[in-house]
């Protein structure tokens, strides 16, 4: 009867540090570390999730003194310029927000808001998470001239 305790207890010790030990496992490829790969790792966990570097690079924009979506798209072509996919990612995304907040007639709250500038941002940020900087910056380029 006690070693079935012990036995018991061992088990439950492992269950609950399983998904601990999981966290810990690399994804992505070696030596990919940024808040675009942990990104895509979170996609795949259906636990609660852990991001860290998607934070810290939300801390990062948020210490930045952008005033409209100009200036985000800058810090995101900057971004990619250093190799920083992810920290452009959230420059992209706040540039996108910019964009779709909006006052509107009710009657028209339902219609999403669209243009060539949002699309060029959407694409610049489906480059980023291809790996592909130069379309990245393409896009980028394209929704700063329709400013």
């Amino acid at each position: 009867m006690r070693k079935s305790t012990w036995l018991t207890a061992a088990f439950g010790t492992v269950l609950l540090a399983a998904p601990a030990l999981a966290q810990m496992q690399p994804y992505g490829a070696p030596g990919r570390s940024d808040s675009l790969t942990e990104m895509e790792r979170e996609r795949r966990n259906s636990g609660p999730p852990s991001v860290p570097m998607q934070n810290r690079d939300g801390a990062v924009a948020d210490d930045i003194d952008a005033r409209g979506v100009q200036d985000w798209l800058m810090q995101a072509k900057a971004a990619i310029g250093r190799g920083n996919l992810g920290q452009a990612n959230e420059f992209l995304e706040r540039a996108e927000t910019r964009l779709l907040s909006r006052s509107t007639e009710p009657s028209r709250a339902g219609t999403p808001a669209a243009g060539p500038r949002i699309s060029s941002i959407s694409s610049a940020r489906e480059a980023l998470r291809k790996r592909d900087r130069q379309e990245a910056m393409r896009q980028i380029e394209m929704a700063l001239r329709g400013a």
